[in-house]
């Protein structure tokens, strides 16, 4: 699957968080799907040498397995430019099968608002 980003709802700009982040370009209703962005599952031997890169600030996690350990991946496209806060005014959701990620709004986010995830 190939990255969606519904109707450019979104663009990557200066950041005043961090570097970059990922702007609303046009107002984006409560619940609206932002984006639709693919995965690379990494497996566990990948994992552990991510840890020690400034890559491991962009894994998601995917889902825990019977033996606890916790599966990450790198997602690709703008949704990496996402800048975290406890404050979110956006959401994401792991399909680990279908290996995409999708942000959706939690609430109306304002055009040139920035898009936070938690």
């Amino acid at each position: 699957m190939l990255a969606r980003n519904e109707g450019g709802r979104a663009e990557v700009r200066t950041s005043p968080l961090h570097g970059r982040g990922l702007f609303a370009a046009s107002p984006i209703p409560e619940g609206a799907e932002i984006g639709v962005y693919p995965l690379l599952i990494l497996s566990n031997e990948d994992t552990t040498w991510l840890r020690t890169t400034r890559l491991y600030h962009y894994v998601f996690y995917v889902d825990e397995r019977p033996d606890g350990a916790m599966r990450a991946a790198l997602a690709f496209g703008e949704i990496s430019m996402c800048n975290h806060s406890p404050n979110a005014n956006a959401g994401f959701k792991v399909d680990a099968d279908a290996q995409t990620v999708t942000l959706t709004a939690l609430n109306d986010i304002e055009s040139d608002a920035e898009i936070l995830i938690d």
